[in-house]
């Protein structure tokens, strides 16, 4: 059965010291540089050291959750950001159906030397079992059992996985699932269809014996690389949160139903939120929230409790 909910931002300053928080921050494109918001400057590298103790602990709770629920399978829901794929493919949703994966620790804004292989378990024949139970729901899932990743193929698994599991599985002992939902190149899955594919995953799941968790990777608002880089939807981040705490599914449905600026670039990761939700369908626990306008991100962390 499908009995624990897990969430978390992704982002890159999550997974580095803070002496490479600046470095982070700056890296956005030449035609946005002068119009970075003004309270970024209050981010000391003392604040940002905070910041950083929040995140660690943000992670160790999650951490505590999912040990205590002893999971036997974990299902991580994220997107692809020309990692998995490249322009001559980019399915709404793919399933990895393999035996094992493997990624690279850190990310691209630490030195290559420094990062090392990851290997991570797959639970193959959960993954089967759930992607031809998906289309028989009549969600047209694209599936690989060979990890080849057309957009960054010198590194593996996408970082929806390779960054925050490790924090979560330290051991690494819990098999995975990954699962993609297309969050970023238009046309994009409405939220309500991931809603709805979080209820589906959930009725499936009902009929398994084992102890099966959902985390959803990525979010909340951020633009790291397009017109608002560094720029944090703070309202809309609450308003999220306040709706997941609420159980609030029908007005999840309706999120991007709207077209804004600050709904677009990474802004879209939400939707796997949105699904775990669904799969969830129950009241959410906040366990922290940062607007990190060097992360260049709103950083959140929640879990929906646990059920036998």
């Amino acid at each position: 059965m499908l009995g624990l909910g897990l969430a978390s931002s992704h982002a890159a300053a999550m997974f580095e010291p803070k002496e490479r928080w600046p470095t982070i921050y700056h890296a956005i494109p030449e035609t946005t540089r002068g119009s970075q918001p003004h309270n970024a400057k209050s981010e000391t590298p003392e604040v940002i050291g905070g910041y950083i103790e929040r995140i660690h602990a943000g992670f160790d709770a999650l951490r505590r959750q999912l040990e205590g629920y002893r999971a036997s399978a974990l299902i991580v829901v994220g997107d692809d950001q020309r990692e998995m794929f490249d322009k001559s493919i980019n399915p709404i949703f793919y399933i990895y159906t393999g035996e094992d994966a493997w990624g690279l620790d850190g990310t691209p804004y630490r030195p290559r030397e420094e990062r090392s292989r990851v290997e991570f378990r797959c639970h193959a024949e959960l993954a089967q079992f759930v992607h031809k139970g998906l289309v028989k729901k009549g969600f047209d899932v694209a599936a690989g059992s060979i990890l080849t990743p057309l957009g960054r193929p010198d590194e593996g698994i996408p970082h929806m996985v390779a960054n925050p599991v490790p924090k979560v599985i330290p051991k690494l002992d819990i098999p995975i699932i990954p699962i993609f939902i297309n969050e970023y190149f238009p046309p994009l899955p409405t939220a309500d269809r991931c809603y709805n594919l979080g209820l589906a995953l959930a009725e499936l799941l009902s009929e398994r014996p084992e102890r099966i968790a959902i985390y959803a990777s990525g979010g909340l608002s951020h633009d790291p690389v397009g017109p608002r880089a560094g720029w944090v939807d703070e309202p809309l981040d609450r308003w999220f949160l306040e709706r997941i705490q609420r159980n609030d599914g029908e007005a999840l449905k309706n999120l991007f139903t709207f077209d804004s600026d600050t709904v677009r670039g990474g802004t879209g990761e939400i939707r796997a939120w949105i699904t775990v939700a669904g799969a969830m369908r129950r009241p959410a626990r906040i366990i922290d929230y940062i607007p990190a306008h060097h992360a260049k991100t709103g950083l959140a962390f929640a879990y929906w409790p646990a059920v036998e």
